[in-house]
């Protein structure tokens, strides 16, 4: 068996690295069991690796302490290769493309936080793919682009000195996809003493597209934001920018986004949208404290989709969820808590297409307000064969309930209740 290892440790003083301020590696290996390891600190880091071959491996660390710059590329084309980054003290951008069977990736990314940038992008293209990143300390942008069979996918993103920007695109295509996406923005107090804390955070952004069979995408998002003293009205509230959307094509896909922060009365809120088009597809989708939008439509058999909202005093909250299905044997459930006391409503549409569909809705304002009346609406239509919806609606003296189902078929049933 040819061996080819190569060993580059570029390790600067500091006096060289106050000189120059530059970093500088390249690595070209042909062969079998090619290792590459590289070692960067003291300048602005630059590195870039390019194997060929079987059992490649790459290894890249790179820090520099201040506002500069971290750069590395790594490219490997060959079966059982393995690329492992990681890069703090700097400005910190990553890019590694895989082309081979059984990749695995695993990039690691932290910032100065001044100007606050992490990014990292990864391709891989074969089978058994697999991919890491974790960022921290920056806004951080990450995009995880795979290919094949058995493609596994995990992005982990947070941020501090005040939080803000967080951003994840992931596409997949192949069988067995599995995609995990985590963002906390985070945020910070005031000097200690103030009777006012102020806590920032906010901005979430994922993307995620699934085509293949048995394909996952959990998506958790929280723009932090937090309270301190034993009152909201003493206390400073940040958050909740949220945004996640998930589109999957194929067989039995499964779906779950929750989304959590915290902002006090203003409007931002959180929005999640998914679409699912194949057979047996699930859609779970929780929204907390913010103005909370939700759009689920899936298009196929057996499909599934479940929606919670809720939004607590400290939002001048609003829900709204709308859910359409196309196909045979959807089920769609949706429930809502506002609060009236910060003018809460609740607002939801189902709409179903199809034979033997069945639609749940349960909305509620958890406590009576004199200021306004604050309704509750519920509207659900379906058309088909052996429709069922069910509809509760529970007030109090200021929340009013509306419900309007229209059904057009034959065998429909239909259900409501309001007190």
């Amino acid at each position: 068996m040819k061996k080819v290892t190569a060993l580059a440790l570029l390790l600067a003083s500091t006096s060289l690295a106050s000189a120059a301020g530059v970093n500088e590696s390249f690595v070209a290996q042909v062969g079998v069991s090619n290792t590459s390891t590289v070692g960067q600190t003291g300048g602005n880091n630059k590195q870039g690796t390019a194997q060929f071959g079987y059992k490649n491996n790459a290894i890249t660390a790179q820090d520099q302490a201040g506002a500069k710059t971290n750069a590395s590329g790594t490219l490997q084309i060959g079966a059982k290769n393995q690329a492992n980054v990681g890069q703090t003290g700097g400005n910190n951008s990553q890019g590694t493309v895989q082309v081979g069977v059984a990749n695995y990736a695993k990039t690691y990314q932290q910032g100065v936080q001044t100007p606050k940038t992490n990014t990292s992008s990864t391709g891989q293209f074969g089978y058994l793919n697999s991919s890491e990143v974790g960022q921290t300390g920056g806004n951080n942008t990450q995009g995880t682009l795979q290919f094949g069979d058995k493609n596994s996918s995990a992005t982990a993103q947070g941020t501090n000195a005040q939080g803000g920007k967080n951003g994840a695109d992931t596409l997949q295509a192949g069988a067995g996809n599995v995609s995990t996406t985590y963002q906390a923005s985070n945020g910070a107090p005031k000097q200690s003493g103030k009777p006012l804390s102020a806590y920032a955070g906010g901005d979430n952004t994922s993307t995620a597209a699934q085509f293949g069979v048995k394909n996952w995408q959990i998506t958790n998002q929280n723009a932090n934001g937090t309270t301190t003293g034993s009152s909201v009205l003493t206390t400073g509230i940040d958050g909740v920018d949220n945004s996640a959307a998930t589109f999957q094509a194929g067989y039995k896909n499964g779906s779950t986004t929750t989304q959590s922060g915290q902002r006090l009365l203003s409007l931002p809120g959180n929005q999640s949208l998914t679409a699912q088009f194949g057979a047996e597809n699930l859609s779970t989708v929780s929204q907390l404290n913010g103005l909370n939008t939700q759009g689920t439509l899936q298009i196929g058999y057996k499909n599934d989709a479940i929606t919670t909202q809720n939004n607590d005093g400290g939002s001048l909250g609003v829900n709204a969820a709308a859910t359409i299905q196309a196909g045979a044997k959807n089920h769609a459930g949706t429930t809502q808590v506002a609060n009236p006391l910060s003018g809460g409503l609740n607002s939801s549409l189902i709409a179903q297409f199809g034979a033997q569909n069945s639609a749940y809705a349960n909305q509620t304002g958890p406590q009576a307000s004199s200021l306004a009346i604050q309704p509750n609406t519920q509207a659900t239509l379906q058309v088909g064969f052996a429709n069922a919806a069910y509809t509760s609606q529970v007030a109090s003296a200021s929340v009013s309930n509306t419900s309007v189902t229209a059904q057009f078929g034959s065998h429909n049933v239909s259900t409501v209740v309001q007190h």
